[in-house]
């Protein structure tokens, strides 16, 4: 009997990932039950016994994904506890290097978004919102460290650097652009890192 039920939810882990590819592929609405079964290579009985809708599957790519990204990269006290550069480095570098290995759920949430379904806002609530509080959280700190009045506001300033990395993998691995694609991901988040925290030059002072 547990044979079998492993065996249950190895299938159905399968044909969650293979939704997702296709979900990110041609959307929610354009996609069929029986293209999703041909994909996941089970009939569509059997899709339908796993997943009694094209919802509840989505559902199930949400909560695989929201699994899969607390345990390769859990919000806890220990990443605070790394210097600044260290901190964004990681975190940078960390979503960058995920993407780069696979960008299908990157897709897919740019098409729930266009879509207007509720996938993209779904995840963000319930992870892209706590990693965007832990980067205001170190933000503060800084600030608290160094004595200064935050200069930009926290909670804006976690999404101007949670935004300059959704570009460059944008650029990366949607537009393909020359200069983002020819470099190391390494290179690419040590700069983001940098102008993030130091800038290019000093505000009010013309070159």
């Amino acid at each position: 009997m547990p044979v079998r039920r492993l065996a249950g939810e190895a299938r159905s882990q399968a044909i969650v990932k293979a939704a997702l590819g296709l979900f990110a592929q041609q959307g929610f609405d354009a996609t069929t039950t029986r293209s999703l079964a041909r994909a996941a290579g089970v009939s569509e009985a059997l899709l339908f016994k796993h997943f009694p809708s094209k919802r509840a599957l989505y559902r199930a790519i949400l909560e695989y994904k929201i699994r899969d990204a607390e345990q390769a990269l859990p919000l806890d006290e220990s990443l605070l506890s790394l210097k600044d550069e260290a901190f964004f480095l990681h975190i940078a570098y960390h979503l960058m290097r995920r993407v780069d290995a696979d960008d299908a759920f990157c897709r897919l949430m740019l098409r729930s978004a266009m879509d207007g379904h509720d996938l993209a806002r779904r995840f963000r609530k319930a992870r892209s919102g706590k990693l965007l509080d832990l980067i205001a959280r170190k933000l503060r700190q800084r600030c608290e460290r160094l004595n200064i009045q935050p200069p930009v506001d926290p909670p804006l300033a976690a999404r101007v650097f949670s935004g300059m990395i959704l570009s460059v993998m944008l650029n990366r691995r949607i537009f393909r652009e020359e200069v983002v694609s020819r470099t190391s991901l390494d290179e690419v988040a040590r700069a983001l890192v940098h102008i993030f925290l130091s800038g290019m030059g000093k505000a009010g002072v013309e070159a």
